[in-house]
């Protein structure tokens, strides 16, 4: 196992695990967690793979976020969402942010699903669990 998916292990699963939580009891995933992971993201990268890594950590979370930003303006993810998946991403590589995008699709369907089926609340579904699902997923996985 890599120094790097070490920090990912014990950095980034449980911050994703922390947006999940917060998005399920409040329904909002707090912009100063995103930033926290999105930043530690950016110093994993650079202290463990090299700063010359820095700019594809930088391009997988554009891509991410501009690959989820449709979903966004159709309604079908949040902001928050759209947001903690480009930070997340930060921490990808591009097989790993490939990984990681269909498991959040993935994830994202089999929640949606079983809480429509079971929720009356139909206005919101905390997607944050998908996407905590899918981190924690694709970090042990790698």
């Amino acid at each position: 196992m890599s120094s790097y998916s070490l920090v990912q292990m014990v950095i980034l699963c449980p911050a994703a695990i922390a947006a999940a939580v917060f998005d399920w009891r409040s329904r909002r995933i707090p912009n100063a967690l995103v930033v926290a992971i999105a930043l530690g993201g950016f110093a994993a990268v650079a202290l463990t793979l090299g700063s010359s890594r820095l700019p594809l950590a930088f391009g997988t979370g554009v891509a991410a976020g501009a690959a989820c930003t449709p979903l966004y303006v159709l309604r079908g993810l949040g902001a928050g969402d759209v947001k903690l998946i480009a930070a997340t991403s930060v921490w990808w590589s591009l097989s790993q942010l490939l990984v990681a995008l269909v498991a959040i699709a993935l994830c994202g369907a089999l929640l949606a699903i079983g809480y429509l089926s079971f929720s009356r609340n139909t206005s919101h579904v905390p997607y944050g669990m998908a996407i905590a699902a899918s981190t924690v997923g694709t970090v042990f996985l790698s």
